[in-house]
């Protein structure tokens, strides 16, 4: 089984050479400077993993060969990125970007009987130097769109598992997708209003209220989407949404306790994008939450502000 990885920043790099580094094949493909560093230092890891090691890069437009994708650029880069992908064959398509709308893409592209679901719970941060800081190795679950077991989605996370990345296997991935969406979007938008370590907006009494309200939020519209979210261990998202905001926010700085032990050094991707005057995924994760809550007449009051504020970002300084 070979892997082609879409993507050379912090997470795709750290797929890369894990794999690389198991002995499993695969490229990374990648474009300008960061294709250029990596086809003549490699990848180098820091921080969980330390290790340098030789990846085969693809440029956009070469052809290649490999029996699963796996998308890791940002979402507004998705048409441009696929359209430099050339393969033989259509692959098992699986994108680990931010948001729930990630599949369609893909689908679009390949068919729905290539496309599994996935989601990350692993980040790092692309350095200066070009090196990856590997911060969170937590989980990476796959799993069919229409739910269940597979031998495909078997032999992936085996291969990415013995590769010592925490991949599992789901039989309900749609609610994993949308779980991960509702702890994602509490935690992207204040940092980006904040520019704080994940851990400080977590443990932050003003910042854990706000992220309360956005957890509560979000669960809402995926309760209105007919889509379970699951009581992940650490950050209890349906505890949390049916709590009053002051016992959720207790709950928010309990995580944050643990979180800033465990990842102190951690922080939300678009944070990273931010800083480094990247564009951001605002209209992805908070636009697209607004007009939903719009479409299925769910209030969602605290992540449209937050889309108010977060959007100028994005915009060209006068």
């Amino acid at each position: 089984m070979k892997f082609l990885i879409l993507g050379a920043g912090a997470l795709g790099s750290i797929l890369a050479a894990h794999l690389a580094r198991a002995g499993t094949p695969v490229a990374l493909l990648a474009r300008g400077r960061r294709a250029d560093h990596v086809a003549a230092h490699g990848v180098t890891l820091t921080g969980l993993v330390d290790c340098t090691v030789p990846v085969p890069v693809v440029r956009p437009g070469e052809a290649t060969d490999a029996d699963v994708l796996i998308l890791c650029t940002k979402a507004f880069d998705t048409a441009q990125a696929l359209d430099g992908v050339r393969l033989a064959r259509p692959p098992i398509a699986l994108s680990l970007q931010n948001g729930v709308l990630k599949n369609d893409e893909l689908v679009a592209r390949y068919g729905a009987d290539q496309v599994l679901g996935a989601t990350a719970s692993i980040s790092g941060e692309l350095l200066d130097d070009g090196t990856t800081r590997f911060t969170m190795n937590q989980a990476l679950p796959i799993g069919e769109l229409g739910g269940g077991p597979s031998a495909r989605v078997a032999d992936i996370v085996g291969a990415l598992k013995s590769s010592g990345i925490a991949a599992e296997a789901s039989d309900d991935i749609r609610s994993v997708e949308w779980t991960k969406y509702a702890g994602f979007l509490p935690l992207f938008a204040p940092a980006l209003l904040t520019r704080q370590y994940t851990w400080r907006n977590l443990s932050d009494p003003d910042t854990a209220i706000a992220i309360a309200h956005l957890i509560r939020e979000t669960c809402a519209l995926a309760a209105a989407s007919g889509v379970r979210i699951l009581d992940q261990k650490g950050l209890p998202l349906n505890t949390i949404a049916a709590a009053p905001p002051e016992e959720g926010a207790r709950l928010v700085r309990s995580f944050g306790a643990v979180f800033g032990q465990r990842a102190p050094l951690h922080r939300v991707s678009a944070l990273q994008d931010l800083l480094r005057g990247g564009r951001l995924e605002v209209d992805a994760i908070l636009g697209y939450a607004v007009a939903l809550g719009r479409r299925l007449g769910v209030a969602v009051p605290t992540i449209e502000t937050c889309h108010q504020l977060c959007a100028v970002l994005n915009r060209p300084q006068e």
